[in-house]
């Protein structure tokens, strides 16, 4: 059975590093609440006014609350309570807007005032059919997963992984149901700030080819193209454009593992993989053998591997390099800022060029520069193209 293992990155991190946002001038909110069943308290809000996400927090006096503040445009926020345990998604709007909630029922809450949170209403209702569907997936994953922890009977453990993998692929499956769902609420509301949210998101995992966001993104209203997660689908798809089969792959300049600056240039006449990976992420470093077969094969002729981290933890970073014996490789930061903790990255880091959504990911390069082959997550189909692709270079 085919398999495929991709390991996405921390959405949150890919919000508020990789995009400068439009200066836009600020409207003051206010969100006047109610809480039923709970009289005191703390109740937080979480949105982001420009590049960065905002917590705040308001005291819950009598069952009421009240947050206020700045934003830009009708904006998703997130709602939440003291202990963590009651959160919803809801859009806030310049001008006063009111929510209703019930204790430890947050998902139940009547919101008005916001015509965006209407239209995101709208399209819950329309998903929760297969939002049910995806809870029982969930909750059979999870009481088989618990019971091939707890199994001594190999047979059994093999019947049970199987198992697993059927109720994936009705999970992939169902999960292709909400993506029609959402990438129709996108074609009908071209106006609609909750459009952007989701386009991102499905354009984001690669539901739809980068012709087609192109497409359905310019049929968006202008507002809703210059709007946040606008500008973030904007420069997707120009990351995009950089990494498609045939494009030059885009010019870096790095300072490597050992303090020596590494810029793509440099490779120029000889064939390179550009691996992306993390120590944290299991199948990244599963596929190291594969690539030091590759490597041991073909560096004599040309080939080299500059081996690219999305690690925040340098020490994780350099440990792993250790212990999987893979020092011969060029070791370079996604970003200089990521290695350090910090959350932002600048133009001329590699992120910033190359579309990368998930790790493991691997480019191949041509003597020219130009990108040749592109391949997510980690598989044997993905191995058997790769050899394929470099037997056939070598060999001419």
């Amino acid at each position: 059975m085919k398999s495929t293992i991709l390991y996405q990155l921390t959405l949150l991190f890919l919000i508020t590093s990789c995009t400068t946002p439009v200066i836009k001038k600020d409207k003051e909110f206010v969100l006047n609440g109610e809480i039923n069943g709970q009289d005191s308290g703390r109740i937080f809000l979480q949105y982001v006014p420009d590049s960065t996400w905002v917590t705040d927090t308001a005291a819950i006096k009598n069952g009421k609350f009240i947050f206020k503040g700045k934003i830009t445009e009708p904006s998703r926020a997130i709602l939440k309570s003291e202990d963590d345990l009651n959160r919803v998604e809801i859009y806030i709007e310049p001008g006063e807007v009111k929510i209703e909630l019930q204790k430890d029922k947050f998902v139940e809450c009547q919101m008005t005032g916001s015509k965006a949170q209407d239209e995101l209403v709208s399209l819950k209702k329309m998903e929760e059919p297969i939002d049910s569907i995806l809870e029982m997936i969930k909750k059979q994953r999870s009481n088989i997963a618990d019971s091939i922890k707890n199994s001594t009977n190999e047979h059994m453990r093999l019947q049970l992984e199987k198992k697993v993998e059927e109720i994936d692929q009705q999970w992939s499956i169902a999960r292709e149901g909400l993506d029609s769902i959402e990438l129709k609420f996108v074609l009908e509301n071209p106006k609609s700030h909750v459009a952007p949210y989701y386009l991102y998101h499905l354009e984001l995992n690669e539901v739809i080819s980068l012709d087609s966001l192109k497409s359905i993104f310019n049929g968006l209203d202008n507002s809703i193209q210059k709007s946040y997660y606008g500008t973030l689908i904007s420069d997707d798809i120009r990351r995009k454009k950089n990494i498609r089969i045939g494009a030059q792959a885009p010019e870096f300049k790095v300072i490597d593992l050992n303090g020596q600056v590494i810029t793509l240039g440099k490779f120029k006449g000889k064939i390179v993989v550009l691996d992306f990976w993390a120590s944290w992420c299991i199948p990244c470093r599963a596929g190291f053998p594969h690539l030091k077969n590759l490597y041991k094969r073909y560096h004599h002729h040309g080939f080299e591997v500059i081996a690219v981290s999305i690690d925040r933890n340098k020490e994780a970073w350099t440990k792993a390099v250790k212990q999987d014996s893979i020092e011969m490789w060029y070791h370079v930061p996604a970003a200089e800022r990521y290695v350090d903790g910090r959350s932002y990255w600048t133009k001329d880091d590699i992120i910033m060029n190359y579309f990368v959504q998930g790790v493991p990911a691997q480019l191949l390069i041509d003597k020219e520069g130009k990108i040749v082959g592109r391949w997510l997550g980690k598989s044997q189909e993905k191995e058997d193209a790769l050899d394929k692709k470099l037997k056939k270079i070598f060999n001419n």
